[in-house]
């Protein structure tokens, strides 16, 4: 009787052990297709994209920022997130056969009006800034906005007041000035080279200190800058003797 109840313990338990090496295998087969530290080449895990940009679209777009070599690129019809006074908001510019404008990518029928108004006016300063990237007309820039404001919407795309900037890598470089206003970098500097200052009231005795150097005219008149110059006009101090 024990021997006949014992080859049925032993019966069971090898049927359980069984079944649970299965399961452990199950386990480990369906670990190792999805752990990416052992990657199966032969599985092949679906990756869902889109296109489609929704109000309020949380997912992750390219800032509006200038890159390492101060370049603003600006591509059309692309979503970019900018900065605001309420943190990223994405914003879409458009740009057709009849048209280029700038597209609030938010919704909210519970905003504010103050953030309504602050999101707007950042909508319509990146409407001309992609009209100055189009054109090259500087004055746009002003068009409903004072300088100080202009430097501050070029500050939030991480443009400073020292170093020049280009768009879109277009060869013209643009530099903004502490109050606000934008100038031509390479032809203001070259004038600056190639200025005869003697037509101005200049001559010999006349000091010239730039970006903290001290410069004399030559026997032409005019000063001996550096070809890679950046010309600052706030930087510049001319003392007559």
């Amino acid at each position: 009787m024990v021997s006949v109840i014992q080859r049925l313990l032993n019966h069971y338990f090898n049927k359980s052990n069984v079944q649970q090496q299965n399961f452990r295998n199950t386990v480990q087969q369906s670990v190792e297709r999805t752990d990416g530290a052992h990657p199966n080449k032969n599985v092949e895990i679906y990756t869902p994209k889109t296109n489609k940009v929704t109000y309020n679209d949380k997912s992750i777009s390219p800032r509006l920022q200038v890159d390492r070599n101060y370049n603003l690129t600006i591509a059309e019809n692309k979503v970019y997130s900018v900065d605001t006074d309420y943190g990223l908001i994405n914003y879409r510019f458009n740009n057709n056969s009849n048209s280029r404008y700038v597209q609030t990518l938010y919704y909210d029928n519970q905003i504010s009006d103050e953030k309504r108004v602050h999101l707007e006016k950042n909508r319509q300063f990146l409407t001309h800034l992609q009209t100055f990237a189009e054109t090259g007309r500087v004055n746009i820039m002003y068009t409903a906005r004072d300088a100080g404001e202009v430097l501050e919407g070029f500050k939030r795309l991480g443009i400073n007041t020292e170093e020049p900037f280009t768009i879109n890598n277009k060869p013209t470089r643009y530099r903004i000035d502490p109050s606000g206003v934008i100038h031509k970098v390479d032809i203001e500097s070259k004038g600056m080279r190639e200025k005869d200052w003697r037509k101005f009231g200049h001559d010999e005795n006349t000091i010239f200190i730039i970006q903290g150097k001290e410069y004399k005219m030559d026997e032409n008149g005019r000063l001996p800058l550096p070809e890679d110059y950046v010309h600052k006009h706030e930087q510049v101090q001319i003392i007559n003797k």
